[in-house]
């Protein structure tokens, strides 16, 4: 259109052209045409006009057919654009009907557009609403098709790590974990799957490996897999190779892994399930030189030992220092018990049960209690640790 446009410009100047010079000449000009006995004739002007006129229809001429080509041609594009839409209205509905729990409409809905390139965000969908239809197997062939887009592939494949991990599946999990890439095996979802599986297949060292790497990026949830973990090694080495060897093998670690509090609770924890308590107070108080360790502390209440000197004068100047603190006054409670010490345990659980009357304490109470042939004490203090009564203690 454009080039027609400067045609028209530049033969509208040369008729201005003709138009100035006949009038300079003072001659209007004469034309005549002839052609197979038509005979036409005019002037300047009106061969100026005529030839405008001409160009002009020529030109609305060519527009009508290039629209009407454009239209006719135009037709499939218009079909596929209402095609478009009806696909967008049944993702959309789906999804709605998802978030209501319509699952039998969100399936219908979703099922029309399994095939359609929603950058598998509709297969994810259609998942969920086999899934929540107590349709598995539907909802694995739905992440599998979504796992082909790279814009879902990622959550595509924790839903089927996911769900081998439930069932059980290690290795298919670990499998799937490896086919990622480096980015994507780095993200915090993917290294929390990533434990689970090893923990699942009894991979113990080789998660501990791996946690030490994963430190940063699992922040809160790095203590308690370590901990999964190292109970997990070391309760393999002492079913293998025996206590003595625990000992010993972990005298052979290095500094900073003997000095992770998750590491310390495992190994003591192991420690005590091999009966070695003595060991394992040592080993409490050693590791809890300034300060109580929340992952350690615990552990003090499963010591039985006649005479933990160590533990409790750890625990009483604790409390000395925060003589309000409940988890402090409960330990040194269970630890007296442990140790037949009924005075000491009495005299610190009544003042835990002052601060706060929690249910492992009423209980071991309660214990104290019928131990002194005070069974109607005893009964208030069960009932009161399953919250159907009150009871006052004196400290």
């Amino acid at each position: 259109m454009s080039q027609l446009i400067r045609i028209f410009l530049v033969l509208v100047i040369l008729l201005i052209s003709v138009v100035i010079a006949a009038m300079m000449f003072d001659d209007s000009g004469y034309v005549m045409v002839e052609f197979n006995g038509w005979v036409v004739e005019m002037n300047v002007w009106s061969l100026c006009l005529s030839l405008i006129a001409i160009f002009v229809g020529l030109m609305l001429i060519n527009l009508l057919v290039k629209s009407s080509l454009a239209a006719a041609s135009g037709s499939k594009n218009w079909l596929g654009n209402w095609g478009s839409r009806k696909k967008q209205k049944a993702f959309t509905a789906g999804l709605l009907a998802l978030a209501e729990t319509n699952y039998l409409i969100a399936r219908e809905q979703l099922h029309k557009i399994e095939n359609e390139d929603f950058d598998g965000i509709n297969l994810l969908a259609a998942a969920e609403a086999e899934m929540q239809l107590g349709q598995p197997e539907g909802a694995k062939n739905y992440w599998r098709m979504a796992a082909s887009f790279e814009k879902s592939a990622l959550a595509a494949t924790l839903c089927l790590i996911r769900d081998a991990l439930q069932h059980n599946r290690s290795d298919e999990a670990l499998r799937l974990i490896q086919n990622l890439s480096e980015k994507q095996q780095a993200q915090t979802p993917v290294l929390k799957l990533w434990a689970q599986a090893l923990g699942q297949a009894g991979h113990w060292q080789e998660l501990k490996d791996k946690l030490k790497g994963w430190k940063k990026a699992l922040g809160n949830d790095y203590e308690p897999l370590m901990l999964q973990a190292s109970k997990g090694n070391f309760a393999e080495i002492a079913s293998k190779e025996g206590a003595s060897q625990l000992k010993q093998n972990w005298q052979s670690l290095p500094r900073s892994t003997r000095k992770d509090p998750a590491q310390q609770a495992a190994y003591i924890q192991q420690l005590i399930d091999q009966g070695m308590h003595a060991d394992a107070e040592h080993a409490l108080v050693e590791y809890q030189a300034s300060s109580p360790q929340p992952l350690l502390l615990p552990l003090f209440k499963q010591i039985k030992l006649p005479n933990p000197a160590g533990a409790i004068k750890k625990l009483e100047s604790w409390i000395k220092k925060d003589d309000l603190n409940v988890e402090l006054l409960s330990t040194l409670g269970h630890i007296a018990f442990n140790a037949n010490d009924k005075q000491l345990a009495e005299k610190a659980l009544a003042k835990a049960i002052k601060l706060a009357s929690r249910k492992e304490d009423l209980v071991l109470m309660a214990e104290i209690k019928e131990s002194q042939n005070d069974s109607q004490h005893a009964l208030l203090l069960y009932k009161q640790s399953m919250g159907t009564t009150h009871v006052q203690l004196k400290a």
